[in-house]
């Protein structure tokens, strides 16, 4: 008899539409199509009702699958009976009675999903990966503290990621200076950019200058990209600018009154989140600033994009394609308002040729998934059936899992 097969996701947050959100809402359908029972956990509290989401992962926010809080926490604040507690309550919710007769796989993307997901995986006998899908601040002591669990999951080739990342957890520990796999840049649901109709969009004006910041507003580097442009307002009062944010602004929106309240120059638009994003807003404007997957989708388009670092947020790494190949990394040598007079009135980018290769199909992303699987060690071993042959700092208070 065939096992059943199924996929965990423990991932960061179902809610809002930003790179991870559009890999795991890719990765759940591709999975369901091809035979998968899928459950995918959310880090961030997202109550039932939540409709600022993705749509394929708005049934999981239906199922209470983002109200797990306990999952932003580390396991060690736990006692053992209550870390036992949460891992039966998680294996409850997924309705998996007999665990020895699936193939179970479970996919972590964040710090405290990873260890959780080990748990988790410990208990049902299952593959666990991390997938480092956060950006570079977050790969800080917390990750480094860790090193050694991490180091046993790279030997096991269970542990995904790109360069960047592993450079910011390792740092030369035990010589590591590559990953066993490289992540892509993008995977995403469908294509985030189609030929749809959004009449705001179709609405806008050609002004002097059109300038559009695409993703999450609550991201660290986006303050100093929007005081960039106010900055760039300020040094050409005689040119009319429209500021066009796609996404929701709610968290930042008194700052942005703020910031542009008297400047008569410059008209900001906000639609809020657009899934998929319509073609026809990248006509429209000369420049955007994003990071990570909204910078890649953007530059994909045509539109020159100023990427937004992921460490040093004050300062961005310069055009996506032309400075940098980067769209959350590298070396932060430009002010944003630096950057924005060399595209727009300097134009120094005019009649150069964009270096990044053009995005490919998520689904070819997914399929290379299974080769990491096939390569990863084959006997089923978890970090904490260790503790009797190696001792740790953290893990005896970490992994008590009896």
């Amino acid at each position: 008899m065939e096992k059943k097969k199924i996929f965990i996701i423990l991932t960061y947050t179902l809610a809002g539409i930003g790179g991870s959100q559009l890999y795991a809402s890719g990765k759940t359908e591709y999975l369901k199509k091809n035979g998968w029972e899928v459950h995918c956990y959310s880090n961030l509290n997202v109550p039932v009702g939540t409709d600022n989401a993705v749509p394929s992962l708005k049934e999981y926010i239906q199922k209470g699958c983002g109200e797990l809080e306990f999952l932003q926490v580390f396991p060690s604040n736990f006692r053992k009976s209550e870390q036992r507690m949460f891992i039966n309550f998680l294996i409850q919710h997924m309705g998996i009675i007999n665990p020895k007769e699936c193939e179970i796989i479970i996919e972590s993307h964040h710090i405290t999903e990873h260890l959780w997901g080990e748990l988790l995986a410990a208990k049902l006998g299952a593959r666990h990966f991390c997938v480092f899908l956060h950006e570079a601040a977050a790969y800080g002591q917390n990750y480094r503290d860790f090193a050694d669990f991490f180091y046993f999951k790279w030997q096991r080739n269970e542990i995904l990621g790109g360069e960047a990342a592993f450079t910011r957890i390792f740092k030369g520990y035990k010589n590591i200076s590559a990953t066993l796999y490289k992540m892509p840049d993008t995977v995403h649901e469908q294509e985030p950019v189609q030929d749809v109709d959004f009449p705001l969009i179709n609405r806008i004006q050609k002004r002097d200058y059109n300038i559009c910041h695409i993703g999450r507003i609550d991201k660290l580097y986006v303050p100093y990209a929007i005081e960039g442009v106010a900055e760039f307002a300020r040094r050409h009062p005689d040119k009319t600018i429209c500021f066009i944010f796609v996404g929701r602004v709610d968290s930042r929106k008194d700052f942005i009154v703020k910031t542009f309240d008297t400047l008569g120059n410059v008209e900001v638009i906000a639609p809020g989140n657009m899934f998929p994003i319509p073609r026809i807003l990248f006509s429209k404007v000369d420049v955007v600033l994003a990071s990570a997957q909204s910078a890649l989708f953007a530059a994909n388009e045509g539109v020159l994009t100023v990427a937004g670092n992921g460490e040093t947020f004050n300062k961005t790494q310069g055009v996506l394609g032309y400075d940098t190949s980067s769209p959350t990394y590298g070396d932060a040598k430009f002010s944003y308002v630096e950057v924005l007079e060399n595209v727009l009135v300097k134009r120094l980018y005019d009649g150069k040729e964009y270096q990044l290769p053009k995005l490919r199909p998520a689904e070819e992303y997914y399929e290379n998934f299974w080769t990491i699987v096939e390569k990863a060690a084959p006997a089923k071993e978890y970090y904490v059936e260790r503790f009797s042959q190696e001792k740790f700092r953290y893990w005896t208070a970490i992994f008590p899992f009896g």
